[in-house]
């Protein structure tokens, strides 16, 4: 009984295997989020009062009403790839952790669920935290094939790319960056 309950894990366990990492930012990717200048005239003309706040990235009162948000260049990809097995999905943002709550209402207002949801909690620029967190998920997945990262800033999408060149993840089967459009550089 005791050996057939062990295959019977190590079955699931193999039906469960993960092969493909898929990365997605979330600002201009998954979601289309305003930038600054758009943003800000929207706060305007919904509360008749300019921007009151320093800064926006780290604002949660840029991730909130009356602000508005569309699906992104990437949401069709994501909802496509939703169904293939054997992947692990991630979503992972240059925004701050104590943005959480409002970018997690803002993926399940659009019905974005992921297996992870990675904030910047470091002191590092957001290219430098995201090459070591995209380190850390392949680390923690010993069987994957391909790596898949969705990317809006024309700089980091060339980063990665030369990133998955290297011979730290030679081991890997695919190394793929999207360059979602329309891309930015800030």
């Amino acid at each position: 009984l005791a050996a057939a309950a062990a295959a019977a894990t190590a079955t699931a366990a193999a039906a469960v295997e993960i092969v493909e990492l898929q990365v997605y930012d979330f600002d201009g990717t998954l979601v289309n989020t305003p930038v600054p200048e758009v943003g800000m005239a929207q706060y305007e003309e919904a509360t008749g009062v300019p921007w009151p706040y320093q800064g926006w990235w780290g604002r949660k009162e840029s991730l909130e009403e009356p602000l508005t948000w569309e699906p992104g260049p990437a949401y069709d990809v994501f909802n496509h790839l939703r169904a293939l097995p054997g992947c692990r999905r991630v979503m992972m943002t240059g925004r701050r952790s104590k943005l959480a709550p409002q970018v997690k209402t803002i993926m399940r207002h659009f019905d974005i669920a992921v297996d992870e949801y990675i904030f910047n909690h470091t002191p590092h620029d957001t290219y430098t935290y995201k090459c070591k967190e995209l380190r850390r998920l392949v680390a923690a997945h010993p069987s994957l094939r391909r790596v898949r990262i969705w990317e809006d800033r024309v700089g980091h999408a060339r980063a990665f790319e030369e990133l998955g060149e290297g011979r730290e993840f030679g081991h890997l089967e695919q190394w793929e960056v999207n360059l979602v459009e329309p891309s930015n550089d800030f």
